[in-house]
This record gives C-alpha cells, structure tokens and sequence, in this order.
C-alpha cells in the first residue's frame, strides 16, 4: 500500500515547538511481480527481469541489483516504488526503439533515464 502524507507535525525540540510542512513517500518494497504489474502497459516478471537486467548493467541506481558471483541479477535485492519511473522509461524506450537499442542508449547516455 503506497501511502503519501500530506500535511505538518508537530515536534518538541529543547523545549521548543517545531512545525514541519510537506510531503513525504513512503519507500514500498514490491515484489517483481507487483511492480511488473505497475508499469504501463502491463508487463511479465520475465520482461522486468530483463529490464531489470539492463538497467543494473548501465545504471549505478540499480547496481545493487548485479551479482558480482555470477554476474547476473541478484534475487535477493528489494525493489521498491522508487525504482519504477525508471523501469518505465525503460519500458517505454524498448517500446520505441526496440531492446538492443535501448541498451545502447543506456550504455551511452545513462543520464537520460536517471534524470541526472
């Protein structure tokens, strides 16, 4: 559940009152499987692992995601909602351009895809 809070606090601090104002996400670990079925258009666990795969190729976001033993994904790694606008715009280049493409596109301008 994705919760987002909007609003202020209250905070007692010294003996003084602190008032802070904003909004805050809360991180949301998803399985693959959830976050395969948040992208747009929908997509299979298999297709979130080869995105997922690319991405912890070329992306130091994700690279947390690489097995150093082996080489491949690590399943042990938690995604989480903040991963997804990435693996959507990932999504929608192959979509565009097609998969090798993409990958070239994310080798040579990373920054396109991180917002960096």
């Amino acid at each position: 559940m994705n919760r987002k809070f909007i609003g202020s606090q209250s905070e007692v601090k010294g003996g003084k009152v602190l008032q802070l104002k904003g909004s805050c996400s809360v991180e949301e670990v998803l399985t693959r499987q959830q976050a395969a079925l948040r992208l747009k258009p929908q997509i299979s666990e298999r297709q979130l692992r080869t995105y997922l795969d690319l991405a912890s190729l070329y992306l130091p976001s994700f690279a947390d995601f690489r097995d150093e033993e082996n080489g491949g994904l690590n399943r042990h790694v938690k995604l989480t909602n903040w991963h997804l606008p990435v693996l959507q715009q990932i999504r929608t280049c192959v979509l565009l351009k097609g998969l090798i493409k993409t990958a070239v596109e994310l080798k040579q301008h990373p920054e396109k895809f991180t917002g960096v």
